[in-house]
């Protein structure tokens, strides 16, 4: 396997938030590139960096594409919420069969009597 890697800074209104490692493999059995994005998740949004091109020749010279996912996170959040919901909305009821008929005593007298 053969890959080429590029390390982008990651900065947000000029505050350092670190780096990506976005890379490119080649993989000689199947003659295949196969492109592993470098990626940032924060409870805010989702960020992935892909290296798209890189010109061996001049080192100044790399494409990449950029993507921005707001709020995924919370999608996570609300999916597990859900199937709390689920869990809750499906337990069982009581039985109320299963509960004991309180009789009172005069209820029993009034029962023999009738026999």
């Amino acid at each position: 396997m053969n890959y080429t890697r590029a390390v982008v800074n990651i900065y947000r209104n000029g505050v350092y938030l670190g780096e990506l490692k976005p890379r490119k493999d080649y993989y000689y059995d199947s003659q295949q590139n196969m492109t592993i994005p470098g990626q940032r998740a924060t409870f805010g949004d989702d960020l992935y960096v892909l290296l798209v091109d890189w010109q061996p020749i001049s080192a100044n010279g790399a494409t990449f594409k950029v993507y921005v996912n707001p709020l995924v996170n919370w999608l996570w959040m609300g999916s597990l919420l859900f199937l709390f919901g689920v869990v809750v909305a499906a337990w069982p009821d009581k039985d109320p069969g299963e509960e004991p008929v309180r009789v009172t005593k005069r209820e029993r007298q009034l029962s023999a009597a009738d026999d």
